[in-house]
């Protein structure tokens, strides 16, 4: 947070010679340039990586907001009179130039604003994450076009009057603003876990909010002027080192982007964020008061177990709400079957054998799920065709249900139930794995196996929630 006091400091010399002495040389302006784009540019294919594992609107803003930076500021380096085009300040007010490097702070602190936008966690819990890859294509596109007419076409960029007050002024104090905003949703995140990716991230926020303003305040060639040049490439510098610092710590990208941007999937928020979830958990609940906490359980261990497998956000939230969901069908069953104590006839077992149908059923009415509804439908199935409702074998089961099955498994044993006591976890981890490849799916008990082996993570799940029956 010092940064946030030093670089306003750091304004004084400059701004008290009013920038200082003037120091004209084009080449080394380019290559100065050049090495913060080309900075930016891996940052954004680092994050490009991460957003096609984790799927989430955020991490994508974030590499646009890199990948923007990056093309326009290339422009800005490209144009330097003398470079590929000529000095057009002696015909115009303006200079492609000029506009690019606005342009380079004021598009990303867009993109960058966008991703700590309060609502877009929500948000993103309603919306799909496939229409991002048009935004991607669009914006990708837009810059291209930016850089063919800043280049080939210059005489039309220098028209424009973005670089001249009061249009010059507004963006600059746009992009400071965005820029702060940014750092300062950072910091509530860094508060909480001290990484220092985090850190990073939020003095890199505050270097581009202190070169926007040296944009703005220092004429073009003097100390002031390259100063925010400095400062750019300081930021975009700061970005890449706090990928390499956490993958030199052996976390994986999405591991620390997760962790940095507060990104995991919660399970609390999928079950009150939408209503009809939270409803459905409380009514079952209600119905067999012997198995609260059951669903919760199952959906959280489902979500780590997604997370194993490497599934996108999207993916693990429908995770949290078929855990949450899969015995929905029960509010179907007698209360005399449902919570008989002792081993059910053939006849009650053919009607207990009816709740995922049943859990299709009253889903089926909600209207807001589809892939859950396979996980309600077949985590009974078995992996060699012994399980229920349709006796699917293998991969013709979805995975959805194959992880809820793996979980569901469990915490069953795990649970004290009408007519047995629970079992110890070793007893329980022994059976699952015991079970892949007849009734489990080997490569979810894999991934099970490690959340399992992860006991610092496992242990509060069981403390947070009261132990069940069923």
């Amino acid at each position: 947070m010092s940064l946030a006091v030093l670089i306003p400091v750091s304004f004084v010399p400059l701004a008290a010679t009013r920038g200082g002495g003037l120091l004209v040389i084009p080449y080394q302006h380019f290559y100065i340039v050049s090495a913060a784009s080309i900075l930016a540019s891996l940052v954004a294919a680092v994050l490009a990586i991460a957003t096609i594992q984790i799927g989430l609107y955020r991490v994508l803003f974030l590499c646009l907001g890199f990948m923007s930076m990056g093309a326009i500021f290339a422009v800005h380096g490209l144009t330097t009179p003398g470079i590929l085009v000529p000095n057009l300040f002696k015909f115009f007010v303006g200079s492609a130039v000029a506009t690019s490097a606005y342009l380079s702070l004021a598009v990303p602190a867009v993109f960058f604003a966008a991703s700590y936008f309060p609502g877009l966690s929500r948000l993103e819990r309603r919306l799909p994450f496939w229409p991002a890859g048009w935004l991607v294509f669009f914006v990708a596109l837009g810059l291209a076009a930016y850089a063919g007419i800043a280049i080939f076409n210059t005489w039309s960029i220098a028209r424009l009057p973005l670089s001249t007050p009061p249009y010059s002024t507004a963006l600059a104090i746009g992009s400071i603003s965005l820029f702060f905003f940014a750092a300062i949703r950072q910091a509530s995140s860094y508060r909480v876990a001290r990484l220092p990716s985090q850190a990073n991230l939020i003095a890199a926020f505050v270097l581009l909010a202190g070169a926007a303003a040296a944009m703005i305040l220092f004429r073009v060639w003097t100390f002031g002027w390259w100063y925010y040049h400095l400062l750019m490439l300081a930021a975009v510098g700061l970005a890449f080192r706090a990928l390499l610092f956490e993958r030199a710590q052996g976390r994986s990208l999405r591991s620390m982007l997760e962790t940095a941007l507060e990104l995991e999937v919660s399970v609390d928020d999928e079950q009150f964020d939408v209503e009809v979830v939270g409803a459905l958990v409380a009514a079952v609940e209600v119905k067999d008061r012997e198995t609260q906490g059951h669903n919760r359980r199952v959906a959280q261990l489902c979500v780590k177990i997604g997370r194993e497998l490497c599934m996108t956000a999207s993916d693990q939230r429908v995770l949290a709400r078929a855990g949450l969901l899969h015995d929905v069908g029960k509010l179907g069953i007698p209360d005399a079957i449902l919570h008989k104590h002792g081993s059910l006839n053939a006849s009650e077992w053919k009607v207990m054998k009816t709740h995922p149908e049943i859990g299709v059923s009253i889903l089926g009415r909600a209207g807001h799920f589809k892939r859950e509804l396979l996980a309600v439908l077949y985590h009974h199935e078995r992996m060699d065709g012994s399980g229920y409702p349709h006796g699917l074998i293998g991969d013709a089961i979805p995975i959805e249900a194959r992880i809820v099955a793996v979980a569901d498994t469990y915490d069953v044993i795990t649970s004290d139930r009408p007519y047995r006591k629970a079992r110890s976890r070793a007893d329980a981890r022994c059976v699952v794995e015991g079970e892949a490849g007849t009734h489990l799916d080997p490569r979810v008990v894999a991934a099970f196996l490690k959340t399992f082996e992860k006991a610092v993570e496992l242990e509060p799940i069981r403390k947070a929630i009261p132990s069940a029956t069923h």
